[in-house]
């Protein structure tokens, strides 16, 4: 059978809405998601952080900066940037392609201004951030 090539085009576009309708559960907090199995839904937890300024969550955040998924990272430092200001971001020298050594150093030096502003920053097994920001994101 031959298609002509307007039906192949109309069949292309439609497998893709198809693929895509599924849309990335947010059943949980935004916590809970940005630790989730699934890298899209921890995509979708760091741009929600990020667009409401969820402070709680920027010890999570920072963890997503070593995700194994290289969007995951992308969107994670996004809302860091969001949620800190453009300038401690850009102290911390953190891009999401750089080589892991220096990503690696770059979420140290994350790690150690989290416990300044943050306090001791851990997750619990359910998800929650169990640390508060003690002072304002300078």
């Amino acid at each position: 059978m031959r298609y002509g090539i307007c039906t192949i085009c109309l069949w292309i576009v439609l497998s893709g809405f198809l693929g895509c309708a599924a849309s990335t559960p947010t059943v949980g907090t935004v916590a809970q998601r940005l630790q989730a199995e699934d890298p899209a839904v921890r995509i979708q937890a760091a741009v929600e952080a990020g667009n409401t300024g969820d402070k709680k969550v920027v010890p999570l955040l920072v963890d997503r900066l070593t995700d194994t998924d290289s969007d995951v990272r992308f969107y994670a430092g996004m809302a860091l940037e969001k949620i800190v200001g453009r300038e401690v971001s850009k102290h911390m020298g953190w891009v999401s392609y750089d080589p892991p050594e220096q990503r690696n150093k770059a979420v140290m030096r994350w790690r150690t201004w989290v416990r300044k502003h943050y306090g001791k920053a851990t997750s619990q097994p359910g998800g929650e951030a169990t640390s508060q920001p003690t002072t304002e994101p300078s």
